[in-house]
């Protein structure tokens, strides 16, 4: 099953995908989780989050300052992300490694940020 990962930019083949916690970021999605008090599964920072949807991806790497796309292949087995509703979606695992650069720029100028939430959110096509 090939999985991909929209964030951090400028990774090449080979590199390790890794969570927060190793890489000390503080750039991540689970920050605004946190702040909007959500739970705690939703602000983990030991799992980095892979997809099997390239759109979704290229979604959160939009996100991310000039974010890139990646296929990544998990170095362990994967768990369902639990705050994701679409069953085989959306995973979380220790780490991964990047497989290929998909696309190494993902500008969220190409949409607005009210079609990417919506893109992600599953109401209208990639």
């Amino acid at each position: 099953m090939p999985y991909f990962h929209g964030g951090y930019p400028g990774l090449k083949p080979g590199d390790p995908l890794l969570p927060p916690d190793a890489t000390g970021t503080g750039h991540r999605l689970s920050s605004y989780a946190l702040l909007l008090g959500g739970p705690a599964h939703a602000t983990r920072t030991d799992v980095v989050y892979l997809t099997t949807d390239r759109q979704v991806a290229r979604a959160y790497a939009a996100f991310y300052p000039d974010g890139a796309l990646y296929a990544v292949t998990p170095e362990s087995p994967v768990d369902p992300d639990p705050d994701c509703r679409e069953p085989g979606l959306s995973w979380q695992c220790p780490r991964a490694v990047v497989a290929a650069v998909v696309d190494p720029v993902v500008l969220f100028r190409s949409r607005t940020p009210e079609r990417w939430l919506r893109m992600l959110a599953g109401s209208i096509p990639a």
